[in-house]
C-alpha cells in the first residue's frame, strides 16, 4: 500500500469588525460561500482514499485588536460531529466534548498567526467546528474571552483506490 499523502489547502481568514461585531471572510478553494462551510473532496483533488487534507489557516486580522490563535491547538479549534444542513448545526463551545478522530488541529505557529489542521476525510459526514482567537493582552487561559467563528465542514470522502 502506498504511503498516505496530504493535500495542502491554504485558508486565509480575514477578520474585521462591523456594526454587529466580528466579520469573518475566508478565502480558499475549499470554501463554499453559499453554505458557509468547507467542502473536502478527495476526488476533486485527485487524492486516494487513504490520503488526508492538511489545512493551513492564516489569520489576516484587520480589527486592530491583535488577534491570534490560542497557543494550544485544541483551544484554537473545537470539533464535533455536525448536521448536513448549515442552519441545523450546533457549533461547539468551551463546554463541548470535542471529537478529534477525523479532524484534528495539530499545530499553532510560534507567532500564533497560523493554525494547521489534519482532516482524514475517511467517510462522508458533516462536522461542526469553532475556530478561536485571543485578543492582544489575553493569555488564552479564559476560554470565555475567545473571539470565535463557527464554519462547518462537509467531508465528501471519495478518492481513488488505485493511487
Amino acid at each position: 500500500m502506498a504511503r498516505a499523502k496530504g493535500e495542502m489547502h491554504a485558508v486565509t481568514i480575514k477578520v474585521t469588525k462591523g456594526a454587529d461585531g466580528y466579520v469573518f471572510d475566508p478565502d480558499s478553494d475549499i470554501w463554499d460561500e453559499a453554505r458557509g462551510e468547507f467542502v473536502f473532496s478527495k476526488e476533486r483533488h485527485g487524492m486516494s482514499k487513504h490520503d488526508y487534507h492538511l489545512l493551513e489557516f492564516k489569520l489576516d486580522d484587520q480589527t486592530g485588536e491583535g488577534l491570534r490563535f490560542p497557543k494550544a491547538p485544541h483551544d484554537a479549534m473545537w470539533v464535533v460531529e455536525g448536521h448536513e444542513e448549515p442552519g441545523q448545526r450546533t457549533c461547539p463551545d468551551m463546554h463541548s466534548v470535542c471529537n478529534y478522530d477525523v479532524m484534528e488541529p495539530i499545530s499553532v505557529s510560534p507567532h500564533q498567526r497560523r493554525l494547521f489542521v489534519r482532516n482524514d476525510n475517511a467517510s462522508q459526514e458533516h462536522w461542526a467546528f469553532t475556530i478561536n482567537f485571543v485578543k492582544e493582552g489575553d493569555d488564552g487561559s479564559d476560554k470565555s474571552r475567545f473571539v470565535s467563528w463557527d464554519p462547518g465542514g462537509n467531508n465528501q470522502n471519495g478518492g481513488s483506490t488505485h493511487k
